[in-house]
């Protein structure tokens, strides 16, 4: 039996975030038994809909996720799980209908394989952006061949003790879930920037509003985007590109996390990608949300990054004509390129400041409070 304990440090450029755990253990699994405190409709869509969990649920594979509904899991997380549940025929999703005083609070997740294999993941991340890969998260991997067993007994007697409190999702757990808030910020999501809001009761210790954090990656990608065929959503960088700046290595599991800004400021939802190698062009592939239904211009578009932890990135697509454009394009022809093919430049935010003062990502709407 093998046992890894793993923090997600979202400083430290070697972590491994509980998302890319979870992807890692579904691969090849053919049973998936979920249990979390806390779900958002931010975390569930990041996960379900990955493309490695997608291929599960569209196969063989049956899930069993229940969520508590004692705080943050709201109404539109539900309805989404709804959504999922009459998509898939193999998930099942259910909620723990709490009626004691005490919070109801497990994170785990139970993996079966064929071969007779177990993998359990269980720790402190919920099932929201912030658990899956923006907090700071303890969170251990434990997995038996099918010689050994993990004994989860405990588990079994005490969903079989509290049967009556697994309920599936109807009007009842949908009006219930409506009272946990969680509110974007100003009517925008960034990467976790969900913002719980709850009142304040007597005896209840309230986190302290966090200070605002010196960067410790921050840094930026310019970059020319090529036609790639009239396909040039599905971006092309090339390794260079891949592991320096967006430090992935293992293009299975791993993930960027992508939040586009807009001219004004504002945030739009995130963006999971997978990096898909090219067995064709010997490029590495990521989907850029913003680029999609738009037409090629004339000259190359410019995509500009800026790195706010591990493989999490704001970024802005600016066309010919766009304010930036030019800015960004002379950075391109006047600093060192990265690899081959059009330009890449890596930079830092002092620099793409002192030549674009009113770049966008400088107003940025930041999360104000923790997240969950």
């Amino acid at each position: 039996m093998e046992f890894r304990f793993c923090i997600q440090d979202p400083t430290h450029a070697e972590t491994t975030y509980l998302y890319e755990a979870i992807i890692e253990a579904v691969v090849d699994a053919v049973a998936w038994r979920g249990v979390y405190a806390f779900a958002s409709r931010d975390g569930v869509d990041c996960l379900l809909e990955d493309p490695i969990v997608e291929k599960f649920i569209h196969g063989d594979g049956e899930v069993d996720l229940l969520v508590g509904l004692d705080a943050v899991t709201n109404r539109l997380t539900l309805e989404r799980l709804q959504v999922l549940e009459q998509r898939h025929e193999h998930f099942r999703p259910r909620v723990f209908w709490n009626e004691t005083a005490s919070l109801f609070h497990p994170k785990l997740s139970h993996f079966s394989y064929p071969e007779g294999r177990q993998t359990l993941i269980v720790g402190s991340g919920n099932l929201t952006p912030g658990g899956l890969m923006n907090n700071f998260e303890g969170y251990m991997v434990i997995v038996a061949d099918r010689i050994d067993e993990i004994d989860l007994s405990a588990l079994d007697e005490f969903l079989e003790r509290h049967a009556d409190k697994l309920r599936s999702i109807d009007d009842e757990a949908l009006e219930r879930a409506a009272r946990n808030i969680i509110r974007p910020i100003k009517g925008a999501r960034q990467a976790g920037g969900i913002v719980i809001r709850k009142p304040r009761r007597r005896g209840v210790l309230v986190p302290a509003r966090r200070p605002t954090p010196t960067p410790i990656f921050d840094r930026i990608l310019i970059a020319q985007v090529p036609k790639a065929g009239g396909r040039w959503a599905q971006v092309h960088f090339n390794t260079d590109v891949v592991q320096q700046y967006f430090r992935i290595a293992d293009y299975k599991t791993q993930r960027v996390y992508l939040t586009h800004v807009g001219a004004d400021g504002t945030r739009a939802d995130v963006e999971v990608r997978p990096c898909v190698y090219s067995q064709f062009n010997k490029n590495h592939k990521v989907e850029i949300g913003a680029a999609r239904g738009k037409e090629y211009p004339e000259s190359p578009p410019v995509l500009v990054f800026r790195e706010r932890q591990l493989r999490v990135f704001d970024y802005m697509l600016l066309l010919p004509g766009d304010d930036g454009y030019r800015v960004l394009i002379e950075l391109t022809q006047s600093l060192p390129s990265i690899g081959r093919g059009l330009p890449r430049v890596m930079t830092d935010m002092a620099k793409l400041e002192s030549d674009w003062t009113d770049c966008p990502f400088l107003t940025s709407e930041e999360a104000e409070e923790q997240e969950i």
